[in-house]
């Protein structure tokens, strides 16, 4: 089982899971009626910039010894990693913004960045989830696409399943002993909240 747990903390790396938000957010609302390419285009520079460049910035980080674990494991590595991604995502709203894409999708993005900035804050004294954060926000992508109506497919069975994967993942975590209960907990509220609320301000702004 220790396998099956990494790789599911693999599969939905803090890193990945808001590629996942952003595609469901393309394949699920009006945003739907853009050609293929283009949706394929903008999920594809928002990758690069949500996950791949982060990625390469933290195995440069353990090449050069700033960092011992590329899993971030150890809270005190997790600072500058940490403030990288955040400027990544600052990156990729700003992309989001300039071509035009409603206020609501880019503020899902800053509220991942917010979710990072609590983490990075709360990690100086106390180890949050990082992976539960991810979660908790995708979580709350589903649920802002089908509070506010947004949705223009039927949402039921993707909001459970949304639900079920952030329990697997709060499991996996638990399991390989990277985490106790109260900080997946407190990860998952962190990353709901903060994408939730950024998303809905953008929404009514």
């Amino acid at each position: 089982m220790t396998k099956f747990f990494r790789f599911i903390s693999a599969l939905f790396s803090p890193l990945v899971v808001p590629c996942y938000g952003l595609a469901l957010a393309l394949c699920v609302t009006p945003l739907a009626i853009l050609p293929v390419n283009v949706r394929l285009v903008v999920l594809g520079i928002s990758a690069l910039l949500l996950f791949i460049a982060p990625l390469i910035a933290i195995l440069l980080l353990y090449r050069a010894g700033f960092v011992t674990d590329p899993g971030l494991n150890l809270r005190k590595e997790r600072t500058i990693p940490y403030c990288a991604t955040m400027l990544c995502y600052l990156i990729c709203a700003c992309y989001l913004m300039r071509i035009g894409a409603p206020l609501w999708l880019p503020a899902i993005i800053i509220g991942g960045c917010l979710a990072i900035l609590i983490n990075l804050i709360v990690n100086l004294r106390w180890k949050i989830s990082g992976h539960m954060a991810g979660m908790g926000g995708l979580v709350a992508v589903t649920f802002f696409l089908t509070i506010n109506g947004l949705a223009i497919r039927p949402m039921l069975w993707i909001v459970i399943a949304a639900l079920l994967l952030a329990g697997l993942v709060g499991t996996a975590r638990l399991a390989l002993n990277r985490h106790t209960p109260m900080q997946v907990l407190c990860g998952s509220i962190n990353g709901f909240l903060c994408v939730y609320l950024c998303a809905f301000l953008g929404l009514i702004l």
